[in-house]
């Protein structure tokens, strides 16, 4: 029995090694998702403002840098009025940040201001952005939390700073956790790299079976035709997991390069001291406990979409048309799953929608179990996945069976 899986696994593993175009066909489409979030994520928020610093005092010189500082948001230049006025008026920049000639005078009496010269011609939700991104700088003046140094470290006590703008920051973490846009938006990916193989892979395979009639050799074998389906099912899981795998270690190691770091002022003064902290694209799991409970998570959405790739083989048939329906449906399955927006934060009726694909409930668990220290849900998502994939293996399996009967 043992033997004759491993066989049919291993044939399948062979000829996906001496066919690179279906492993492009599977693999690609992930990985140019990936590329589009590293793209959307260098990108986003990065809107061209002008910084005009009136005020000569040491006051306005750290406001200007607390404006400067926040690269993550927008690209600043400082500029003369003149010079400002004239890019606005050409379009060049979106918005001018003004640090008035009596800044450091109004912050001695609690009445300080930065002015911000918006383009009404922005689009609304960049209009926004920019709006937000300056208010929290500007508050960052009082209320250091807010900046990047509070994200990672949370609240900087012992440091005290006047207070113009009347910000206070009453923080409780929930929860103690330091997570990158980057390092959130690749949990998606990761998925999508699973389905795309799994899924597509499977069922290009399967479909290439029947165009070429190898599947009759697989009726003739004097074996028992359930462990043929097994051996299937296995060589879908062990190709996905010979892609998945370097990718991830690829993506874990990129945390140690020396290139990958990131290093923070936090405080003035005595209180003054420098951070490093290291950035890459996937976080080591937090405890063994939690690495069990990604492999468990990482399985169940495999075996899941190795079953919808034997159903889909079956009932297409056609590898052209396999690539179509397959590469529609792992993008669906990574759009509905929250690929692109947390799910809670979308419409009532996409967040319905979301409860019925089981990418969401990886994509969740994934998270849970990568970020947090707790597991809360786990076990839900585990046994949405669970069952999902015994779903689509019973499905794949019987549309095989029906389909060799037919052949």
């Amino acid at each position: 029995m043992i033997r004759t899986v491993w066989a049919v696994a291993r044939n399948d593993l062979a000829i996906w090694g001496r066919a690179p175009g279906i492993i492009a066909a599977a693999l690609l489409p992930a990985l140019g998702m990936g590329i589009l979030v590293a793209v959307i994520t260098a990108t986003i928020g990065m809107q061209p403002l002008a910084l005009v610093v009136e005020g000569n005092g040491p006051l306005a010189a750290r406001m200007a840098h607390l404006l400067q500082a926040d690269a993550e948001a927008y690209l600043l230049s400082p500029m003369r009025r003149v010079e400002a006025d004239q890019a606005l008026h050409d379009q060049k920049v979106a918005a001018i940040v003004v640090i008035p000639e009596d800044f450091d005078r109004q912050v001695v009496v609690g009445a300080a201001r930065v002015d911000l010269v918006l383009n009404n011609v922005v689009d609304m939700d960049l209009a926004d952005d920019i709006r937000r991104s300056v208010t929290r700088s500007v508050a960052e003046f009082d209320a250091p939390q807010l900046g990047i140094v509070g994200e990672l470290h949370g609240p900087t006590a012992g440091i005290v700073l006047p207070n113009p703008f009347r910000v206070a920051i009453a923080e409780r973490d929930l929860r103690r956790t330091n997570v990158t846009f980057p390092q959130y938006q690749v949990i998606p990916i990761i998925i999508l790299v699973v389905i795309s193989v799994g899924l597509l892979g499977t069922a290009l395979l399967t479909a290439r079976d029947f165009e070429r009639s190898t599947i009759k050799l697989a009726l003739l074998a004097p074996v028992r035709r359930g462990w043929v389906i097994a051996g299937k099912l296995l060589g879908g899981v062990l190709l996905t997991a010979a892609l998945l795998v370097p990718l991830v270690l690829l993506g874990a190691v990129t945390r140690f390069l020396p290139s990958c770091r990131r290093d923070f002022a936090l405080g003035s003064g005595t209180l003054k001291q420098l951070l490093s902290v290291p950035c890459g694209w996937i976080l080591p799991v937090p405890s063994l406990t939690h690495g069990l409970a990604v492999l468990a998570l990482v399985g169940a959405v495999t075996a899941t979409a190795v079953g919808l790739g034997l159903l889909l083989g079956t009932a297409v048939r056609g590898t052209s048309l396999v690539v179509m329906v397959g590469l529609n449906a792992a993008v669906y399955l990574f759009f509905l799953g929250g690929g692109f927006a947390t799910v809670p934060f979308l419409p009532a009726w996409l967040q319905t929608a979301s409860r019925l694909v089981p990418t969401s409930y990886a994509i969740a668990g994934l998270r849970q179990a990568l970020f947090y220290p707790d597991l809360v849900g786990f076990g839900r998502d585990l046994l949405v996945l669970c069952a999902s994939a015994a779903g689509a293996t019973a499905l794949g399996t019987l549309a095989l069976a029906r389909g060799w009967r037919r052949a």
